[in-house]
C-alpha cells in the first residue's frame, strides 16, 4: 500500500521493539486473516464462508450458541453455518465469526495485570458496535466492516503485550501520572505506538486498505493524506466511537487518559447535529446482549455520567494547555507581563464551585499580578451583577463584596461584555458608568465573560486601583483563556454536585441511601466527639413488611416504604439526617440530642405510624402498618461510629423480639 504522505516503521523498526522477527510471529491464526480478506473479496460465496467456519469446530460451536441467543430474535432452533447466513446474513455472520474467533485468541484471561484483556476486549466490541450504529446514522456504505475496524482499531495494543520488548502491561504500570495522550507515550517508551504497529501487521497480512487505514489513523490528523471520502468517513467513524467509549468509562485500559478528536472530523461528521443520546442508548442496548453472552459487566447508568463527567474535567485541562502553550508565543509587548506559568494551568483539585472561582484568582494575580480582583455573578431577580468573591492585595480596605451593579443601558460597556461574550475595558463612557467606577474608587476596570456551552456564567473583573497601571490587551486574552477554563470547570462542579445529590438519593424512597447516611453519621459522630456534644441514633424497622410483598404484591410493598419514608421525614427536623439503611430498615440521625430526647423523638414515630396504620387498614386488610423503634445515644465507651450503630441496632432487635411496634434504647436492653 502506497498512499501519498502517509508513513509507515520500517522492519527493522518494527523488528526492534518486539521480541523474535516479523516473520515468525503468529500474531493472529490464519481463519481470522481469511475472514478479514472476505470483505474485499467480491467472488466469496456463502459456501465459502461456511467451509471457513466449520474448519473451526470450536468456533462453529460458539458461533451457533450465539446466534441463537434471544438477543438475536430468531424463533426456531438454528442448527447450521448455513442456516445462521440464511437468516442473518453473509456479512453479519462473518462479522460474529470474527468477533468470536478474535476474542479466543486476544483475550488469553489474563485479568490480573494492568493491562486487563477482558477489559480490552470489552472496549473493543464498545467500540465495534458504536462504529456499526455511526455508519448507518452516517450512511457508511458498509456498517459491518465499520464493525470489524472497531474489533481491530488497538490490535497494537494485543502485539505489544504478547511479543513486545517492553510489554503493554509494563507499559501501563509505570505510565506517568499526568494527562497526556497515550499514543504519545507509546512512541517514547514502546517505541511505535499501537495503532502504527497494528496498521504495520494488517498490512503484512494483506488485508483490506480501508481496515488498514482506519487502524492506523483512527488517533492521528489525515487531511493531508490522499485517500478516499469513504475510507475518510470511516475512520472519523472509528475515532468518534472510540473517543466516545472512553468517556463513558469503557476505555482499552482502565487509566484516564482519553484520547482527542481530530479537527478534520467535522468535515465527515457533523457532531453538533449527532444525536448522542440516541446512540449511547444504542449501543448501551446492543452490548448488554454481548455482555451476556462473554459474561461482562458493563458501567451503570450513575457510573457512566462519573466517568463522562471526569473525562470532561481532563480534556478541559488539555486544551488549556493548549492554549497556553500557544500563548507564551504571542510577542511580550508589555514588559510588565510575565511569561505565562503552569500555575494558570493548574489542575482544579476539589469540585466546589467556590474554591474554584477562589484558587483561579490566586493563579492569575500570581502571575499577573493585578491589585484587584472580583468574581461577578448575574442576579436574574434583581438583574445585576453581584460581586460574590474578592482578592484585594491592597490597603485601600473598601469592601466591594456582595455589592450589586444593575444591568442597564445606561452601563453600556457592562451590556457589551454581556451580550457579545466578549472582554470590555470600562474607562466611565457614561455618566453611571463614571458613578459605579467612583463608587469602586477606580478609573479602569477590566471584565472577562466567563461562558460555557456559549452561555454566560459570571464575569472576571480587575483592576489597579492601587498603583494605577494600564491594563494591555495580552493580559485581557491571558485572563480570557482562564475565564474559558473556569467555566467548564464551574460547570463541571454543578454537574459533579447534580450528580452525586443523585448517587446519594435511594431512587425508590427519595431520602439518602445507605452510602450517603453511611458518611453523614461519619461527620457526626467526629463532631460529637470533638465538641463533646450529643449524639443519638435511631433505627427503624416495618414491623411484618414482608406479609405486606407476600399479599399485596411487592408494588404495595414499595408503596409501603416511600410512605413510610414520608412520615419519617415529616416528623425529622432539619438538623437530623434520615436514610433508608436496607430493604424496610431507615436510619436518623438525631444531631446534639440526648437519650430522653432520643427516646421521646422515636416514640412520637412510633405512635404517629401506629395512627396510620389504623387509617390504612381497610387497604391492607388483615395488616396493621406498625414499626419498631431502637435508640443507642453517644457514651464516653464508644469509640466508634460503628459501635453507635450496633448499640441502635441491638435495641432495635430487642424491641422486635418484646413484640413489635415499641422503642426500645440500648441502655434499657442492657439492664
Amino acid at each position: 500500500m502506497t498512499i501519498k504522505n502517509l508513513s509507515w516503521p520500517s522492519k527493522e523498526e518494527v523488528n526492534s521493539v518486539l521480541e523474535g522477527k516479523i516473520d515468525s510471529l503468529p500474531i493472529i491464526p490464519i481463519v481470522i486473516i481469511k475472514l478479514l480478506k472476505l470483505i474485499n473479496d467480491e467472488k466469496s460465496s456463502i459456501s465459502d464462508l461456511e467451509k471457513l467456519i466449520e474448519t473451526d469446530q470450536v468456533l462453529s460451536a460458539k458461533l451457533l450458541k450465539m446466534v441463537n441467543a434471544a438477543s438475536f430474535g430468531i424463533r426456531q432452533q438454528i442448527y447450521s453455518i448455513r442456516q445462521a447466513i440464511s437468516y442473518l446474513g453473509f456479512s453479519q455472520v462473518r462479522s460474529i465469526a470474527l468477533e468470536l474467533a478474535l476474542y479466543d485468541h486476544l483475550t488469553f484471561k489474563l485479568t490480573a495485570s494492568p493491562f486487563d484483556r477482558i477489559f480490552f476486549w470489552r472496549h473493543s466490541l464498545s467500540v465495534a458496535c458504536l462504529s456499526r450504529i455511526l455508519a448507518e446514522v452516517t450512511n457508511y456504505s458498509d456498517p459491518n466492516t465499520a464493525y470489524i475496524c472497531g474489533l481491530l482499531h488497538d490490535l497494537g495494543k494485543i502485539v505489544f503485550d504478547v511479543y513486545g520488548k517492553i510489554t503493554y502491561r509494563e507499559f501501563i504500570k509505570n505510565l506517568p501520572r499526568f494527562n497526556g495522550l497515550l499514543i504519545e507515550e507509546e512512541s517514547k517508551i514502546l517505541g511505535i505506538s499501537h495503532n502504527d504497529i497494528g496498521a504495520y501487521f494488517c498490512r503484512q497480512w494483506d488485508l483490506p486498505e480501508k481496515i488498514v487505514l482506519a487502524v492506523k489513523l483512527h488517533h492521528n490528523q489525515f487531511s493531508h493524506i490522499d485517500i478516499a471520502k469513504d475510507d475518510a468517513l470511516l475512520i472519523s467513524i472509528i475515532s468518534v466511537s472510540n473517543f466516545i467509549t472512553w468517556t463513558q468509562g469503557i476505555g482499552s485500559v482502565d487509566i484516564l487518559r482519553h484520547p482527542i478528536l481530530q479537527p478534520e472530523i467535522k468535515d465527515f461528521i457533523d457532531l453538533s447535529t449527532l444525536d448522542i443520546h440516541s446512540l449511547i442508548v444504542k449501543m448501551d442496548k446492543d452490548i448488554k446482549s454481548i455482555a451476556h453472552f462473554y459474561n461482562f459487566i458493563f458501567p451503570s447508568t450513575d457510573r457512566f455520567r462519573e466517568n463522562l463527567l471526569k473525562a470532561n474535567i481532563i480534556l478541559s485541562q488539555t486544551t488549556t494547555k493548549y492554549y497556553y502553550n500557544n500563548l507564551s508565543l504571542i510577542p511580550q509587548k508589555n514588559g510588565n507581563i510575565k511569561h505565562i506559568k503552569e500555575s494558570l494551568i493548574f489542575p482544579h483539585h476539589s469540585l466546589d464551585r467556590n474554591v474554584i472561582i477562589k484558587s483561579t484568582l490566586e493563579a492569575i494575580n500570581k502571575d499577573l499580578s493585578f491589585d484587584r480582583l472580583y468574581y461577578m455573578q448575574i442576579d436574574k431577580k434583581s438583574r445585576c451583577l453581584v460581586i460574590k468573591e474578592i482578592l484585594d492585595t491592597t490597603e485601600q480596605g473598601t469592601n466591594l463584596l456582595n455589592m450589586h451593579i444593575p444591568i442597564e443601558s445606561s452601563l453600556p460597556n457592562f451590556i457589551n461584555c454581556l451580550r457579545n461574550k466578549t472582554p470590555v475595558c470600562m474607562t466611565g463612557s457614561t455618566l453611571n458608568e463614571h458613578r459605579i467606577l467612583h463608587k469602586m474608587g477606580i478609573k479602569e476596570i477590566a471584565m472577562i465573560p466567563v461562558t460555557n456551552n456559549n452561555q454566560i456564567i459570571g464575569i472576571i473583573g480587575i483592576d489597579n486601583i492601587e498603583s494605577n497601571r494600564p491594563i494591555s490587551d495580552i493580559e485581557i486574552s491571558a485572563i480570557s483563556i482562564v475565564a474559558n477554563e473556569l467555566g467548564m470547570a464551574i460547570e463541571h462542579a454543578l454537574l459533579f454536585e447534580k450528580y452525586r445529590t443523585q448517587a446519594s438519593i435511594d431512587p425508590l424512597t427519595k431520602i439518602n441511601n445507605r452510602g450517603a447516611i453511611d458518611e453523614l453519621l461519619s461527620k457526626s459522630f467526629k463532631n460529637a466527639k470533638e465538641t463533646n456534644s450529643n449524639l443519638c441514633v435511631t433505627m427503624i424497622d416495618i414491623d411484618y413488611f414482608k406479609k405486606f410483598n407476600d399479599t399485596f404484591g411487592h408494588q404495595t410493598g414499595d408503596n409501603v416504604l416511600k410512605l413510610i419514608a414520608s412520615v419519617l421525614s415529616k416528623y425529622s427536623r432539619p438538623t437530623d439526617h434520615l436514610g433508608r439503611y436496607g430493604g424496610e430498615e431507615f436510619v436518623i440521625i438525631l444531631n446534639d440530642t440526648d437519650f430522653e430526647s432520643g427516646i421521646f423523638f422515636g416514640e412520637r414515630l412510633r405512635k404517629n405510624i401506629e395512627l396510620l396504620g389504623k387509617m390504612l387498614v381497610k387497604r391492607f386488610k388483615g395488616i396493621i402498618l406498625t414499626v419498631s423503634v431502637g435508640i443507642a445515644t453517644m457514651n464516653p465507651n464508644i469509640k466508634t461510629k460503628e459501635e453507635l450503630l450496633e448499640k441502635a441496632d441491638k435495641a432495635l432487635y430487642q424491641a422486635k423480639e418484646r413484640g413489635r411496634n415499641r422503642v426500645v434504647g440500648y441502655m434499657e436492653s442492657e439492664k
